[in-house]
């Protein structure tokens, strides 16, 4: 754009100064002419004021274009400063909560019959997970997928029984947990609602999943299936919240099939179980 209109500057520098010789050197070139030819000569420079015209409406239209760009540069900046300060009061709430989801799980704990603390924290996940999977063994007729055939095996039925086994198990154990998925549950959701671009949203969330433990997510899945924890599926299937579950830690392989693929992301145990799944003609 200035490399044009430097070029347009010259053009018209260079016409002024060519009138302007031939108007001081009028008598060198005219004086055997008679006054009439003089004046047509002198009429025929008025062709210029055309010129100058075209080349004002130029200088217009080029003010006009430098105007838009710099409005244009403005907008964006704008834009940008406004995303910065979306991403900034995004972190400083996503950080805020994970601080308070640490506090959380800090204050969790599990007393014994002399009101003694016996677990707290993290190991608690632990130690209810242990006991809730040697219920399950003990209580339900567990299916392996080893042993199933197609027409013995429903999914439907099965998850039907290790909800009613987890309800059972955690109804009076819930004041542990119930503060604890609500509030994990509720971090997703708030990643997954943010004004942020979808990239951002599966970084955040992938540093979420960072803090979860493998007892944690072991207990996460099958409260997930539960009764009233179903409304996770929607995140573990957004964000592959099961991406690092240790599948050989699960009441049975089977359980896999409880959610979709996508929950499990990469996981190359929880893959293999689908492909044996699709073999055997159970999914």
């Amino acid at each position: 754009m200035f490399k044009t209109l430097s070029c347009a500057l010259l053009v018209i520098f260079g016409i002024c100064l060519a009138y302007g010789y031939f108007i001081f050197n009028a008598d060198a070139y005219f004086h055997e002419a008679d006054f009439a030819k003089t004046g047509t000569f002198g009429d025929s420079w008025g062709a210029l004021t055309s010129i100058f015209s075209a080349l004002g409406f130029c200088g217009v239209l080029i003010t006009l274009k430098l105007q838009n760009d710099a409005m244009s540069k403005i907008d964006s900046e704008s834009k940008k400063r406004d995303e910065s300060e979306k991403m900034r009061d995004f972190e400083n709430s996503f950080f805020n909560m994970l601080n308070i989801l640490q506090t959380i799980i800090k204050d969790m704990r599990v007393g014994g019959d002399d009101k003694k603390v016996k677990k707290e924290g993290r190991s608690i996940f632990t130690h209810y997970y242990s006991r809730f999977k040697n219920d399950c063994l003990r209580k339900g007729d567990i299916e392996h997928l080893e042993y199933i055939e197609e027409n013995d095996f429903s999914r439907e039925n099965e998850m039907k029984k290790l909800s009613k086994l987890f309800d059972n198990y955690f109804s009076g154990r819930s004041g542990n947990f119930s503060h604890y998925y609500r509030f994990l549950y509720n971090m997703f959701k708030f990643i997954s609602d943010a004004a942020i671009d979808d990239d951002s949203k599966k970084k955040y969330a992938n540093i979420l999943r960072a803090q979860i433990s493998n007892y944690e997510l072991l207990i996460l899945i099958y409260n997930g299936n539960a009764t009233h924890g179903k409304n996770f599926k929607k995140y573990f299937d957004e964000y592959a919240v099961l991406d690092n579950l240790p599948v050989d830690k699960l009441i049975s392989n089977v359980h896999v099939l409880f959610f979709d693929k996508k929950a499990w992301g990469n996981n190359s145990a929880a893959l293999s179980v689908f492909e044996q799944a699709e073999l055997k003609g159970l999914i």
